[in-house]
């Protein structure tokens, strides 16, 4: 009897998940399950992808995450219970979070822009993320979707519709992306609806690459450095209108400053080396524009959302594999090299 009661209990108070406890360790562990406080909510995790910036973090590459730390931020969950003030007849709904909480009341938030809030949090770095069987989220930052695996689409799509508007292509540029990750594939699928019929992708994977001709790319590289910048500059030998660094390593930085044409516009959204070396004569003697994109505002995240319900993405392709949360070491293994399969891993603690 006390010790059913005892396993009772402790499944009450105790959760599974996968933390990242050293560079390049995942463990499933039992952690405190969480409780929601004012304004908060509780979430049963049913899909959670993984994002390049938590594989940076796996490789000790992303200094905004330090071990021990439970990851997880493209998520959907059911409400399970909710904290003081918060309505109760969500419990039972489905919803995906905007992981990004600002402070409300810096000049960033009040313009809307609460990616660059001075206090900005992110579930996932500063509060526990979904890489287990619950999670928390504000309450202001949960979206009702319709599907849990297209749900959990909604904050990579956003992070693409950020960089590709701040990227101004428009009908008759050409356009480079530099990796074909899910930031990259999905800015190739929102520049193709948009109309853009010059689309070049560099990728060295070439599973990858082929979902990128089929999401819209038109001409495929599948090489990098300075073999990719010369095919490049073969095409276009003034070089591309616009180019979007979906990677953030050192070489595809460069790549994209070599790439683009003189008073042509770079926009760095990947996040994978922090210090780099990059061509600043070039910059200046050229004319070259270069801006960061950093995750997405709430008009953002609304429109991934909207998006997503209106069918923009597929998951059925076979571009995305879902897998037990168990699999996350070999999962994030898998995609710190070339031969993935897939533009989208995503994990679920119910299977």
């Amino acid at each position: 009897m006390y010790l059913y009661l005892f396993i009772r209990i402790r499944l009450w108070i105790m959760m599974k998940a996968l933390v990242w406890t050293a560079v390049r360790k995942m463990d499933i562990m039992d952690v405190e399950k969480p409780r929601p406080g004012p304004g908060w909510a509780l979430l049963k995790v049913s899909h959670v992808g993984i994002c390049g910036s938590d594989v940076s973090g796996f490789l000790g590459k992303n200094e905004l995450r330090k071990p021990p730390l439970l990851m997880g931020h493209e998520f959907t969950g059911i409400v399970e219970d909710v904290g003081p003030g918060v309505p109760r007849d969500i419990i039972g709904r489905l919803f995906t979070v905007n992981p990004v909480i600002g402070c409300g009341h810096c000049r960033y938030c009040k313009m809307g822009l609460k990616n660059l809030c001075v206090e900005r949090k992110i579930i996932g770095i500063d509060y526990p993320g979904a890489y287990a069987e619950y999670a928390l989220a504000p309450y202001d930052n949960l979206y009702p979707v319709s599907d849990p695996v297209r749900g959990a689409l909604t904050e990579p799509l956003a992070t693409s519709l950020r960089a590709v508007r701040l990227s101004g292509a428009s009908l008759g540029d050409s356009v480079l992306v530099l990796g074909a990750g899910s930031v990259g594939t999905f800015a190739i699928k929102i520049l193709s609806a948009g109309g853009i019929r010059d689309l070049t992708v560099v990728e060295i994977n070439k599973n990858r690459l082929e979902w990128a001709r089929k999401f819209g790319a038109t001409r495929l590289i599948e090489k990098s450095g300075d073999e990719a910048l010369k095919e490049i500059r073969e095409s276009y030998p003034e070089g591309v209108d616009v180019v979007i660094d979906a990677v953030g390593s050192e070489d595809t930085r460069k790549l994209a400053i070599g790439a683009v044409r003189r008073s042509g516009k770079v926009i760095f959204v990947g996040l994978h080396d922090n210090e780099v070396r990059i061509p600043g004569n070039a910059i200046v003697r050229n004319e070259i524009e270069i801006k960061g994109s950093f995750s997405y505002t709430d008009e953002d995240f609304r429109r991934a959302v909207n998006l997503l319900e209106q069918g923009l993405l597929d998951p059925r392709e076979g571009w995305i594999d879902i897998r037990p949360l168990e699999r996350g070491q070999e999962s994030f293994e898998e995609l710190t090299g070339t031969f993935t399969k897939f533009v989208k891993i995503m994990l679920t603690p119910s299977e």
